[in-house]
């Protein structure tokens, strides 16, 4: 139940005591009269009688609804809000410092990937195509798919295939296994070498 309809059934109780309370507190003269043992003269005052009808009738005017006692005490042990509030904000906390963590892994990432090109230009390897060897820093974040990952792998010539990949994850039951953190990975590395690293 949401804080909303909480404050809703406070309200329609509040109600409910308003309008009933003047007949609990000033009840009839007679009755009073007669409770203590003195006779009273009856008095011109009209009855006013407030029916089940009546009290319906307003509390859907006022958009209220009426909840029973074991509803409530039920409702109210959910109610917790504060702990909830102090866990949500932990929860926050934490993801914002998984943020700042990502950042600055993916900027060193960036920064070694900078270096090493700056290196192989420096270096003016002319070698083959087939004997480049591709190196990676891998930063892997919370919620990333298999599929993401190959994709990545794949991306920068570290895989040849992202299907594999994601079929040797499937295969070996490794998808719920994957772990956060960074990781250099270089395209001489297998799959299974790969999987075995970042798992």
């Amino acid at each position: 139940m949401r804080r909303s309809d909480l404050r809703s059934l406070a309200g329609g109780i509040t109600v409910a005591t308003l309008v009933l309370s003047p007949f609990v507190l000033f009840g009839s003269e007679e009755g009073k009269a007669e409770e203590n043992g003195v006779e009273v003269e009856e008095e011109s005052i009209e009855d006013i009688e407030v029916t089940e009808e009546d009290v319906q009738t307003y509390i859907e005017s006022e958009g209220l609804f009426i909840v029973s006692a074991d509803e409530y005490d039920s409702l109210y042990e959910f109610a917790d809000y504060e702990e909830i509030n102090s866990e949500l904000e932990q929860v926050k906390e934490e993801l914002a410092e998984n943020k700042e963590s990502l950042k600055v892994a993916e900027d060193e990432a960036e920064e070694a990937q900078e270096a090493l090109e700056a290196a192989e230009d420096e270096s003016g390897s002319t070698s083959s195509e087939a004997d480049t060897v591709y190196q990676l820093y891998l930063v892997v974040g919370s919620g990333m798919s298999s599929g993401e990952i190959a994709n990545i792998l794949e991306d920068s010539n570290i895989i040849d295939d992202a299907g594999d990949f994601r079929q040797y994850i499937d295969d070996e039951d490794l998808v719920m296994h994957i772990r956060i953190g960074n990781y250099q990975l270089d395209s001489s590395m297998s799959v299974r070498e790969i999987a075995e690293i970042i798992t």
